[in-house]
């Protein structure tokens, strides 16, 4: 089983955009976690139709939820955090297979990673930069990824503003589950990043 943790401490990176969005691209055998008391991932699945992925409470504590979860079979575990440098996200970090990083491109964004990457290196754990909420046909998130690839690896696809992600979350989808599906760019960009996430767990699982 693979827990991925997607944290940063500025608020509107678009961390539960993208942990919805993952989580269905990933297919079947996905749990989320909601550890952010917005509840906007719990919002957005008790708007959802389909019974997966399923959504998951933390009464019994995060790793004894994490160790039912891998006896039950499931094959991955997203974590959406809040917007926080508190020792709690640093507990949860602890517990990831990979960290999820979402950053917009801008320069108070950029100067907000600090206290993320802090907790992240305190517990060892492997991490990736993703661009996110990007304006199409700008040079800013060009600019930014050379920026964040002095601190680490930064996913090669840019997640951009599109209206696809609201329009599709009004009912409990996501990108790829709307009419237009895998043909549109929205579409396109979170299964390209779930195939680069892929590639840095099996990295992960081989060393």
């Amino acid at each position: 089983m693979h827990t991925i943790v997607v944290a940063s401490q500025k608020g509107g990176s678009g961390k539960t955009t993208l942990t919805r969005n993952i989580a269905v691209a990933v297919g079947a055998d996905v749990a989320l976690i909601d550890t952010d008391p917005q509840g906007s991932l719990t919002a957005w699945w008790n708007r959802r139709e389909a019974d997966t992925p399923l959504l998951v409470g933390i009464d019994k504590g995060l790793p004894a939820t994490l160790d039912a979860l891998r006896e039950a079979g499931i094959k991955t575990v997203l974590i959406d955090t809040p917007p926080s440098a508190h020792a709690f996200v640093s507990d949860v970090i602890g517990l990831a297979d990979l960290v999820i990083v979402p950053v917009r491109p801008t320069p108070d964004d950029l100067d907000a990673v600090g206290p993320t990457l802090d907790m992240i290196e305190a517990a060892g754990r492997n991490f990736v930069f993703v661009v996110s909420q990007a304006k199409p046909r700008t040079r800013l998130a060009l600019e930014t990824i050379p920026a964040l690839a002095q601190h680490g690896k930064v996913a090669p696809t840019i997640i951009h503003d599109r209206v696809e992600f609201p329009t599709a979350a009004l009912d409990g989808r996501t990108v790829i589950e709307t009419a237009n599906g895998h043909g549109s760019p929205a579409a396109t960009e979170i299964n390209a990043l779930v195939t680069y996430l892929r590639k840095q767990l099996s990295k992960d699982v081989s060393k």
